[in-house]
């Protein structure tokens, strides 16, 4: 809500400042579902759809979160994304890089060209193949204990 109303304040003529600002909002909101997804899916108990969901939301969210960050730093630092026929990486850009990256796929439309955004494609690529490692392992384990598929670990 609060991303929204800065959006519309941004408009209406608020400038960069409220571009920053309802950036980071956005961000840490993410950021905090995420975290409450993620100990959803890594808790304690039988595996069932509503831990998948909250596992795959998680996931989802990091691209999101990803993408805004993307967009945030060219708007800060222009130029710090390669995209052929594109002077600025906008939302629908910036979400489209994120996944692409978050799943490796790697086309190379869009790249990353200045320290900053490679920095950040490299975390974003190496903590998505990561969670999925792990999550991949901890659902599997939990399923496993037990042959009703129902675990206490």
């Amino acid at each position: 809500m609060g991303f929204a109303i800065l959006n519309v304040v941004r408009i209406a003529g608020g400038g960069e400042a409220t571009f920053v600002i309802g950036g980071l909002v956005f961000v840490m909101t993410c950021v905090l579902a995420m975290g409450a997804l993620a100990r959803q899916a890594f808790r304690r108990g039988p595996v069932d759809g509503e831990r998948i969901f909250a596992a795959l939301d998680a996931y989802l969210l990091s691209g999101l979160i990803f993408g805004v960050s993307y967009m945030m730093i060219e708007r800060h630092w222009p130029a710090s994304f390669g995209a052929p026929g594109a002077i600025d990486l906008d939302f629908p850009a910036a979400v489209y890089f994120s996944f692409v990256t978050l799943a490796t796929l790697g086309y190379g439309d869009i790249t990353p060209a200045s320290e900053a955004a490679r920095g950040l494609a490299i975390l974003e690529a190496v903590g998505g193949q990561l969670y999925i490692a792990v999550l991949v392992a901890r659902l599997v384990g939990l399923h496993a204990v037990s042959p009703a598929g129902r675990a206490d670990t």
